[in-house]
């Protein structure tokens, strides 16, 4: 009976990694934590703190922001969720009981980055002063804090994603606003260079971006606009009534 392959795979962080293809920290660090599990769980528990860290760096950076390097993951954590907006729905509106909620979400996420600093600071690979002979951490406690892991880089990373969604980012990645490229995409093109098929919002992206950013907030604007007249429209017609 053939014995089936063990593949571990962290869908959060994957995610993470699509959103930014061009960086190979990120594809380097989720591709080292997987492949560690379940053989070499010092490895990833390793990996799991940086994961971490550098989630909060990446969002911060996306944000505008100059993170410290000093900075360690609790502190990263508590500078990333001040411009995560918690409790928003997409239509802006803010609830107070999901923000309430999702504080209290995040002060489980400290708990989770407490534990993962301690366990990789005593069974890490990269743990101090580590004796040679030293048992090796039980591969279910190095899965365990993979998942949670997981878990808070999709809570951080799906936050920031939704929320770049009403404004562009400072650090700009196309095709994350795809309804502003689908009306470019309507109105210009398709174009064909040397039999080449070019897409009008690519081109205009990679070519001039301060171009694209331009246009891109110009059409956010234009839809918030539209949103309040249609708010307004039911309510001056109460008003008639």
């Amino acid at each position: 009976m053939a014995v089936e392959e063990y593949t571990f795979q962290l869908s959060a962080c994957r995610e993470l990694m699509a959103s930014h293809p061009e960086s190979l920290v990120i594809r380097q660090q989720v591709e080292a934590l997987e492949d560690a599990m379940p053989d070499k769980p010092g490895i990833a528990v390793s990996f799991c703190r940086t994961l971490i860290e550098t989630t909060c760096k990446t969002i911060l950076v996306d944000r505008g922001q100059e993170p410290d390097d000093a900075w360690e993951a609790p502190k990263l954590i508590a500078e990333t969720t001040k411009f995560l907006h918690l409790g928003i729905h997409d239509d802006g509106h803010t609830d107070p009981t999901l923000r309430n909620a999702a504080e209290k979400l995040l002060r489980g996420v400290n708990s989770i980055i407490d534990g993962v600093m301690e366990i990789r600071n005593a069974h890490g690979a990269a743990a101090h002063g580590s004796d040679a002979y030293a048992p090796m951490l039980d591969a279910r406690y190095a899965e365990i804090l993979a998942r949670a892991t997981d878990a808070v880089v999709g809570l951080l990373f799906k936050t920031h994603l939704n929320g770049s969604g009403k404004a562009p980012l400072a650090r700009l990645r196309y095709g994350d606003h795809n309804d502003f490229d689908e009306w470019i995409d309507n109105d210009f093109g398709p174009f064909e260079v040397l039999e080449t098929p070019l897409v009008a919002s690519e081109a205009l992206f990679r070519t001039d971006n301060n171009a694209y950013r331009a246009a891109l907030v110009a059409f956010k604007q234009e839809q918030d606009t539209n949103q309040e007249q249609q708010e307004e429209q039911p309510d001056a017609r109460e008003a008639e009534a």
